[in-house]
């Protein structure tokens, strides 16, 4: 497995921008930890769809019911797994693979059915030679539409002259509604690592100048059960794997009683950290209480992008107690608080912390 050094050489991504006249953003690359810790042993996932129905017959009733079309929900839990597998690419914890064949499973009743037996597990894992399965067991949706008609406000051209005018708006609102419902095995000690379901729902509308153009203008339910499923399958990927995000840091750049401000925000905007920190701290005493503090938790930002935390603390607190900057003080506990999440972060992916 790849290795990931939290160093500000080989792990930070800088980009300084604009923020207003005052102050520039610096963002910076760092990890948040996955929401559980799944077994050490289980590093290649094979997915799989668990969602056929026991009896075809039933998969006939659910249609007519629902106006589901045949292989609608196949479609949506294959764009669910294809999201997994991609943003799961983005963290080096997992590898994923897709199964081929598709495992009967749900109920009617969206709960969850009765756990894969093992040696089915076993022989899945052996084929694709995995570790683990993930496997999607409750797909249910509905997708409800209303549709009517309003008055609203359009504005038209008369003899050279605009007017206003109230007119008839057909519109139409779809609503979708998705459940879908995870088991990860893992099969060396026998335990379902994680199961979990999630819930979304979501609206779509449109309007046109008739009833007919309104619903044809309105998203379909494929389609929107499929968007919904992507959204689904990210979020579950974040919840089992630590994922890369980008944090903002803001520095001060500007005021009146310190130009050293401005000086040394021009070293930062190039890179040269060491020598912004030089700058602000030479001018330290030399300026007021308050600009003080506006240099002092400056220092604080640049030793945080540099990846010396300690002193990024140190100066952040230096900040508030010798100078009484109040932002310093929330800033203590967002370092504090990305130190743990890395940590827990190169824990979960089996990496060093440096």
């Amino acid at each position: 497995m790849k290795k990931y050094y939290l160093s500000p050489f080989l792990f930070l991504l800088l980009i300084v921008t604009s923020c207003g006249s005052k102050k520039h953003v610096v963002s910076l690359a760092s990890f948040q930890p996955a929401a559980i810790n799944v077994p050490k042993n289980v590093q290649n996932i094979v997915l799989i769809d668990r969602s056929k129905y026991e009896k075809e017959a039933i998969n006939i009733i659910e249609g007519i019911l629902t106006g589901e079309m045949p292989q609608e929900d196949k479609a949506a839990v294959e764009a669910f797994m294809n999201e997994v597998g991609q943003t799961l690419s983005y963290s080096n914890r997992f590898t994923t693979r897709t199964a081929r064949q598709r495992l009967k499973g749900n109920s009617l009743t969206t709960a969850f059915p009765s756990a894969l037996e093992w040696r089915v597990v076993d022989q899945i894992c052996r084929e694709y030679q995995c570790d683990g399965l993930l496997a999607i067991e409750i797909f249910d949706t509905d997708f409800i539409i209303t549709e009517g008609k309003r008055k609203t406000k359009k504005t038209i051209e008369v003899d050279g002259e605009k007017k206003e005018i109230e007119v008839d708006e057909y519109y139409a609102e779809g609503v979708d509604n998705i459940r879908i419902g995870m088991r990860l095995y893992n099969p060396k000690d026998r335990s379902i690592a994680d199961q979990k379901t999630y819930s979304k729902s979501a609206k779509w509308q449109s309007a046109a100048g008739s009833k007919a153009d309104a619903l044809n203008q309105l998203i379909n339910k494929t389609k929107a059960t499929e968007q919904l499923s992507r959204q689904l399958g990210s979020q579950y990927a974040k919840r089992i794997a630590p994922m890369p995000i980008t944090i903002s840091r803001s520095v001060r750049t500007k005021s009146k009683k310190a130009p050293q401000l401005e000086q040394g925000a021009r070293y930062a905007e190039v890179g040269d950290w060491d020598q912004a920190i030089n700058v602000w701290e030479q001018a330290l005493y030399l300026v007021p209480a308050k600009e003080a503090g506006y240099l002092a938790h400056n220092i604080a930002v640049a030793y945080e992008v540099l990846g010396d935390y300690d002193q990024a603390i140190a100066w952040a607190q230096r900040a508030y107690v010798d100078f009484g900057n109040k932002d310093a003080k929330s800033y203590v506990h967002v370092v504090n608080t990305r130190i743990r999440n890395e940590q827990l972060s190169m824990e979960q992916l089996q990496e060093d912390f440096e």
